[in-house]
């Protein structure tokens, strides 16, 4: 009886033997066949959903051109509708003063002389365009000085020896501004001399500019313009006289008068 069985065991161990690669083999096929099988549906998904992605940003690009395309529009109708709503600018009317000779690139021409309008006296002068001079003189006799309200005051005389200049052109009092100190060739000493504020009006220019004080009836003009009363404001051409001329209207109340 164990003779019989002996051979049964054997053969039985040996078919297990025999069995065992093959279930091993067979389950690892599975294995892979199953891995594959996941690999290719997460592939599978994550196509999908790539594909889903790029009909969704497609979509919004469609989206985005066609609301661009209406807010252009809206803007071009805004722009027309506001034109439309705003008054025209008129055009600018050429005025004579861009061909009047006397003023030039928006500044005034003055002569090398002029006609100066005085509002202290009311009354005319002929001036004299000092480039080189940077105060303006006004030609002034009998100067006093006194004091006013605590302050320096000058009174003086406004004549002078041209014939075109009235001999008593009134007395003029005024506060003084300022010193200075000049030096003249004929003496060594330099001569202290007040400055006032005057109003004058010259063509369209009406200023306020600053006058020293001096006995000028030995000169040529009773009046000197320098540089503070015309710098930034007019251009000079020496070749030129009288350029601006005078106020016609001042002109016949001198002549009244």
């Amino acid at each position: 009886m164990l003779h019989r069985c002996v051979p049964l065991l054997t053969l039985a161990i040996l078919s297990g033997c025999t069995m065992t690669p093959q279930q091993e083999h067979d389950q690892t096929m599975l294995a892979i066949n199953t891995m594959e099988d996941r690999v290719n549906f997460q592939l599978a998904t994550m196509i999908k959903q790539i594909d889903d992605q790029q009909t969704s940003i497609a979509k919004l690009e469609k989206e985005l051109t066609t609301v661009s395309k209406q807010l252009g529009q809206t803007n071009a109708a805004m722009r027309l509708a506001q034109a439309s709503a705003a008054p025209t600018k008129p055009q600018p009317i050429p005025t004579e003063t861009e061909s009047d000779p006397r003023v030039a690139h928006g500044k005034v021409i003055l002569g090398e002389e002029e006609w100066v309008w005085l509002d202290s006296v009311k009354s005319f002068f002929k001036a004299r365009v000092d480039t080189g001079a940077t105060t303006s003189s006004l030609s002034a006799t009998d100067i006093q000085i006194f004091e006013r309200d605590g302050k320096e005051w000058a009174r003086f005389h406004l004549n002078h020896t041209n014939d075109e200049v009235p001999e008593d052109a009134g007395i003029i009092e005024a506060p003084v501004v300022r010193w200075v100190k000049i030096r003249q060739a004929s003496t060594e000493e330099p001569v202290r001399r007040p400055v006032i504020d005057v109003w004058v009006k010259l063509g369209q220019l009406h200023e306020k500019t600053q006058f020293t004080l001096a006995d000028r009836t030995q000169m040529t003009y009773p009046v000197l313009l320098g540089r503070e009363f015309f710098k930034d404001i007019a251009l000079v051409d020496v070749g030129k006289k009288f350029v601006q001329g005078m106020d016609e209207q001042q002109a016949q109340q001198v002549q009244k008068n």
